[in-house]
């Protein structure tokens, strides 16, 4: 059996333990598995390894990225993370656009940016969730995700994870860290625990 078809017999038993970590309930059907670049192109899946598209609520996972990646161990971390999108922030298309909306009102003449910035935000909700009360590595992946010369964003990004999980400066972060970024990541930290549940108004 080739790898990846191994790899996604592995993946496929993952699925239920995801799902179950969010609701017994959630009914999604199981995650479009993209082998290769062609099949990730037809499935919409461009600068990410996973997604969940809203319209259709169908999960996408690059196999064969994974694979690259080496976050094959990962399964129930990098799964429960896009259920989280369906189940936790945004759950649906209106409040993606609530949120879009908003958004864009606070960044005025930099409104293309809001769709970049509510995905961090959504996605630093969900990981902190699944982190601190399902008890998952989310850690874990970032610290496989890690790559050189990390542009400010990303670094601002980590180190709010690293601030969240308590975690010492440079564990995600690339050193050094300058003074404002700090504090912003201390910000951004404190506005993801105080609106944990009130998200929108975050």
């Amino acid at each position: 059996m080739h790898p990846l078809d191994v790899l996604r017999v592995q993946w496929q038993g993952a699925w239920a333990s995801a799902l179950a970590l969010w609701s017994r309930f959630t009914k999604l059907s199981e995650p479009r598995w993209c082998l290769d670049p062609g099949e990730d192109m037809r499935e919409g899946l461009s600068d990410s390894f996973a997604m969940i598209r809203l319209h259709d609520q169908a999960v996408v996972v690059s196999l064969w990225q994974i694979a690259n990646k080496q976050l094959e161990k990962f399964a129930v971390e990098v799964l429960a993370h896009e259920i989280g999108h369906h189940i936790y922030v945004p759950g649906n298309l209106l409040e993606h656009g609530r949120m879009l909306a908003r958004m864009r009102r606070g960044l005025p003449e930099r409104e293309q940016y809001a769709p970049l910035i509510a995905n961090l935000y959504a996605d630093l909700l969900i990981n902190d969730r699944l982190q601190r009360q399902a008890g998952l590595d989310m850690l874990g992946v970032y610290r496989a995700l890690r790559v050189p010369e990390q542009r400010p964003l990303w670094k601002l990004y980590l180190r709010t994870y690293e601030i969240l999980w308590s975690q010492p400066r440079g564990t995600l972060a690339e050193l050094p860290l300058e003074a404002s970024l700090e504090a912003d990541a201390g910000l951004a930290a404190r506005l993801v625990r105080s609106f944990a549940r009130d998200w929108l108004d975050g």
